[in-house]
Parts: C-alpha cells; sequence; structure tokens
C-alpha cells in the first residue's frame, strides 16, 4: 500500500480539535466548549448585511492578491501603525491560515528553521512544515508572564539554516502581550541576525491593560518585518475565511503575489464583507474589549478557586495556559468528554502537548478559551474543578 509523505505524515495533531470526533458521539451531554477559539458574539450587522446586499451575475475569480477596494480598505487598516503603507504592501488571503503558509514558504526554502517562542499556535507547527521548514522552540514561562525571552537565549537558538521567528502578539495559548520596548528589542536583534520577524496580531485589538505593538511600527526594520491578520477573532467571523498577509518588503510581497496566482484569488464575496468590517468604528473595538475582559476576569476569577491549579491572567486575546495536577492532561481531557458527567454537563479543554514542540512538554497543561458568557464561563470552570477533584481521587 503506496504510504504518505513523511512531510504530511509528520503533520503534529491539533490538541483544539483532536477530541472533535469524540464530543460529536456523545450523548445526552452538554458540552461547554472552552477549547476553541470560537467566539459566541455575533457578527457585526454591516458585515452580515454586506452579504445579504452582495449582487453579483457572474461569482467570478478575483486578483491573486486582492480585489483592490479590499486591499485598500485593509491598508487603511495597518496605515495607523505604518504612515504611508500603501495597497501594494498587503494581500488578501484565505484566512490567517493561508497568511502563515505564504508567509513561511515565502522567506523558507527546505530545510531552513523558524524560532517560535512556546507555547505556541500549534498550526505554526503544521505549516512550517507544509514549507519544508523546521520549527525551533524556544520556552517562555507561566511564572514571567511567558516574557519574550533574553537576547542571549535567542542567540543560543540560532542556527546556520534560522530564517525567522514568528510569534502572536497577544499570544495564542498565552494571551501575553509584547509592548514597544518589547519588540523594539526583539527587531534590533533580529536585523542584527538578519532574521524576519512573523508577527502575528490577529489579536492585536483585544487587550487589557497595555495594547500592544504592531511590528510594522518600527520603520528602521521595516525590510524584516511580516505581519499577519485575520478577521476571524475580533470580528466574530471564522467561517469568513478572510486574511491578511502585510510587509514593506517588495521581495516578500511579490513572491507572495506569485503564490497567490498559484491558488488563484480569495472568495469576492468575503473580501466585500472584510470592507465592512475594516470600516467600523473605533467604539465597536473598545465594546469587543470591555466583552472579553469581563469573560476573562469571570474566568481567572473561577480559576482562583480550583485547587491544585497553576494560572495566569492574560494580558491580550482571551486564552490562558493551566497546570494542573494531573499527570497526563490529554488522557484528562479525553476523560472530560467520554465520562465525566455532572448534571448532564461537561467541558471540554485543549490538551497543553501540542502547544508545544515535544508535547512532553505540557502534559500537565491545558488551554482554556473565554469564549463563552461570564456565567458560562465560570459555570464551565466550576465542572472543570469539580472534575479535577473526581479524577485526582480515583
Amino acid at each position: 500500500m503506496p504510504s504518505p509523505s513523511v512531510r504530511g505524515a509528520g503533520l503534529q495533531e491539533s490538541p483544539i480539535r483532536k477530541l472533535d470526533l469524540t464530543v460529536l458521539a456523545q450523548r445526552d451531554v452538554r458540552f461547554h466548549k472552552l477549547n476553541i477559539g470560537q467566539p459566541d458574539i455575533p457578527t457585526p450587522l454591516p458585515m452580515r448585511l454586506a452579504i445579504h446586499n452582495y449582487d453579483s451575475r457572474v461569482i467570478a475569480y478575483g486578483p491573486a492578491s486582492g480585489i483592490p477596494a479590499c486591499r485598500e480598505a485593509a491598508a487603511d487598516w495597518f496605515r495607523p501603525s505604518s504612515p504611508g503603507f500603501e495597497p501594494r504592501h498587503v494581500a488578501v488571503t484565505t484566512g490567517g491560515s493561508e497568511a502563515l503558509l505564504f508567509a513561511f514558504t515565502a522567506i523558507c526554502d527546505p530545510g531552513d528553521d523558524i524560532l517560535v517562542p512556546e507555547p505556541y499556535y500549534t498550526n505554526y507547527n503544521g505549516f512550517a512544515t507544509v514549507a519544508g521548514a523546521t520549527v525551533r522552540p524556544i520556552r517562555t514561562h507561566l511564572e514571567n508572564g511567558f516574557a519574550l525571552p533574553s537576547d542571549e537565549v535567542l542567540d543560543s537558538a540560532v542556527g546556520p539554516r534560522t530564517r525567522a521567528i514568528v510569534f502572536s502578539n497577544p499570544g495564542n495559548p498565552t494571551g501575553a502581550v509584547y509592548g514597544t520596548e518589547d519588540l523594539a528589542r526583539l527587531l534590533a536583534w533580529a536585523k542584527r541576525r538578519n532574521l524576519f520577524v512573523v508577527s502575528d496580531e490577529v489579536y492585536r485589538r483585544i487587550w487589557f491593560d497595555q495594547p500592544p505593538t504592531s511590528a510594522l511600527a518600527f520603520a528602521d526594520a521595516r525590510e524584516h518585518v511580516i505581519v499577519v491578520d485575520s478577521l476571524s477573532k475580533t470580528w466574530s467571523a471564522c467561517g469568513l475565511r478572510i486574511g491578511f498577509v502585510a510587509s514593506r518588503n517588495e521581495a516578500v510581497m511579490d513572491a507572495i503575489e506569485r503564490l497567490g496566482q498559484a491558488r488563484l484569488g480569495p472568495q469576492p464575496l468575503a473580501q466585500h464583507v472584510a470592507i465592512a468590517a475594516l470600516q467600523l468604528p473605533e467604539s465597536y473595538y473598545e465594546e469587543v474589549r470591555t466583552t472579553y475582559r469581563d469573560r476573562v476576569d469571570a474566568m481567572v476569577g473561577a480559576l482562583a478557586t480550583v485547587r491544585g491549579i497553576r494560572s495566569y491572567r492574560p494580558t491580550g486575546a482571551f486564552y490562558t495556559m493551566v497546570g494542573l495536577p494531573v499527570d497526563d492532561a490529554d488522557a484528562f481531557a479525553r476523560w472530560l468528554v467520554t465520562t465525566f458527567r455532572h448534571e448532564g454537563e461537561s467541558v471540554v479543554v485543549a490538551p497543553g502537548g501540542g502547544f508545544y514542540a515535544d508535547p512532553a512538554s505540557g502534559r500537565k497543561e491545558i488551554r482554556l478559551a473565554a469564549v463563552c458568557g461570564p456565567d458560562t464561563v465560570r459555570r464551565a470552570v466550576s465542572l472543570l474543578g469539580r472534575a479535577l477533584d473526581t479524577y485526582v481521587n480515583r
């Protein structure tokens, strides 16, 4: 029987979705799903109206890097961080996932390395693998808020085939936020090392204490910076599948244009919806921040009552990593789905191992996503605490 490619067989399993089929097979249980970053907030009305009002006699191909009006709207979105930013500096992609894949493919040859502070978004590993590159993890720690490593630690991770460092800001799965000082140091280091910086800014408008700084804000490092963004989270439009790659590096954007030509063009209707999203007033983002601050505060407050865990208050996005008093968080997460029930309810969580290059590093951790209302989040964490007591004392 033919075998899959080594590359295909080596793709890391998603901790976020690995229990999906098991969840679907369960009966007579209500699950509180804290495993996946799928907000329950209604998609903004102007975006839904853009879908309703879209009228085209032919659903035709669009340009490889996006229709001009969508690229213009995206350029307007990035311009406050990078004065003079133009539509040619941004390409529209089929979700942030394709944006990552295009960025990695544009800058890496097979056998190259990409540095990633861990724990990290699992698909960095997946898309690096597809691009023929290898993720090289750099450990960060819950105890200091998952701060970026020192220059000395970064230096020790660089090898002869290192091409880039990628991170999310705010962080997924950590909820950590990197401000101006953090980014200035990292970009100065990357310039000295002649590396690309791929900044995943999907959650940039969801912060609670200090706003994250866009990597595009540093004009003296513009040739090194590639930003990835998406409409999925801030606008509660995960199914729209529209993302962006943004860079002032013209050679990179030329490569991304050619990658786009190979897959034709992103969906035109979705781009019209994106235009409506990117024109929403600032008050919308203030409301989003307030909503997620309330949810995160509810999650953190509820976690504080659970015995034996280690947790961290995220300062952005809506995730947190939680250390558990168990030997195998993967087995515990599966047990939650298949066995634990209280008043007909249970919880779905994301096992922590999948957010590390070596799953053993996260074997006692889970990621939680505060994507439900405060009362639901508190109820879910209460169930988690009850389940832990039962599991540990079996």
